[in-house]
């Protein structure tokens, strides 16, 4: 591996950074106070390419390496982790599902407008009684003639209540549990299909949360994704890269909390010197940057994995696990730095303290990581009976 970034690196590096810096950090206070989706990024993130940019050129998008899409990935979340989400969610996760699942009409049809910000998707697995255990699905999708009825209820869905497609798992034949499983693309629109948006969000606030419903909604043959029966494998195409979005989101946060930390310890003063001079401060500085490296790094192996189409459950795991740990610990320690002032919004680690909530929950939780990593190097499955 090369640990020399690339001059294309350096550019996209240098333009997700300016983008972050100018069209994301000025907005951030207002629209976390107001909890407003912050629609306008999405507009001026579309003439530079980045919506496109985990999507290849043949479908309008960049087509850039992973390796180059974390470092993206880095820069755009070091401003906000869920404003970076509103314009990159859709077409890592659902945009990724059908790049690898969907045929090539439906490649067509969707992916040169999803890199343009013509069409926004969302991915909807999440029920009331199925999060980890997404074999225990309850929305059903039944045939009728060149159609399927879908039923059921969706929550917690990023970009629900604004995507204009769902991806849709939903249940075919409830004796085969996970093998039952298929991927509808739902059009916002279709009668039965309604969205509700949360509100009063710890978190993800600048960012859209919603429940889905289905009810007697049709759905045309040519929107089912991949071949029914395989729709979890096939959802997980999509989560597999967005691992790699909580990965890197999580550096950037943290990166911006550490930067954060280091000019505030050189300007606040207490008995007359800076608390930067202080070895206890110094020795929360010297930790913080250690971990964040640390997991860059294992970001950084596990992008270049997927790269080489290698093998990578376990890195893709421990990299989240450690990234979930890290971005959690760092916000909470820049917190105890700045005192009172790190509760205020006027600092960007209150904000990333919120959004670290996130990282939890979002493409598994350090539970299910952790039985992941026990697995795999035990060969026991810890969920077996």
């Amino acid at each position: 591996m090369d640990f020399e970034l690339t001059q294309e690196q350096i550019m996209f590096r240098d333009m997700a950074h300016k983008f972050a810096e100018q069209e994301m950090l000025p907005y951030i206070k207002e629209y976390e106070r107001e909890e407003r989706y912050l629609g306008e990024v999405v507009e001026k993130v579309k003439p530079t390419g980045l919506m496109g940019a985990p999507l290849p050129e043949k479908y309008g998008g960049l087509g850039v390496d992973r390796v180059t899409l974390a470092i993206i990935l880095e820069e755009l979340c070091w401003a906000s982790y869920s404003i970076t989400h509103n314009f990159l969610g859709g077409p890592v996760l659902p945009g990724t599902i059908i790049l690898n699942a969907g045929n090539e009409e439906q490649r067509q049809r969707w992916l040169p407008a999803m890199c343009k910000g013509e069409l926004s998707f969302c991915g909807a697995a999440v029920e009331p009684n199925a999060g980890s255990d997404a074999s225990n699905i309850e929305t059903t999708a039944v045939k009728s003639g060149n159609k399927w009825i879908i039923n059921g209820t969706k929550l917690f869905i990023c970009d629900g209540g604004k995507a204009d497609i769902a991806l849709v798992l939903a249940q075919t034949d409830r004796s085969k549990r996970a093998k039952g499983l298929g991927i509808f693309a739902v059009e916002r629109g279709t009668p039965g299909f309604s969205s509700k948006d949360l509100v009063g969000k710890l978190c993800w606030r600048a960012g859209n949360l919603a429940d889905l419903r289905f009810s007697d909604c049709e759905v045309p043959e040519e929107n089912v994704l991949g071949e029914v029966g395989k729709g979890l494998r096939n959802m997980f195409y999509g989560i597999d890269l967005a691992r790699l979005m909580v990965v890197m989101g999580s550096v950037g946060m943290s990166r911006s909390c550490l930067e954060s930390v280091i000019k505030y310890a050189k300007e606040r003063k207490q008995f007359g010197k800076p608390i930067g001079s202080f070895q206890l401060i110094q020795g929360v500085v010297a930790d913080i940057a250690s971990a964040i490296d640390a997991v860059r790094l294992q970001g950084y192996r596990l992008a270049w994995l997927m790269d080489k189409k290698a093998p990578h459950v376990l890195e893709s795991s421990i990299a989240k696990y450690q990234a979930m740990k890290l971005v959690k610990w760092v916000t909470s320690e820049a917190l105890r730095v700045f005192g009172a002032y790190g509760l205020m919004d006027e600092y960007p680690v209150e904000h990333h303290h919120r959004d670290a909530l996130t990282t939890n929950i979002m493409g598994g939780t350090p539970e299910m990581h952790a039985l992941t990593i026990g697995r795999q190097l035990l060969e026991i499955d810890a969920m077996s009976g």
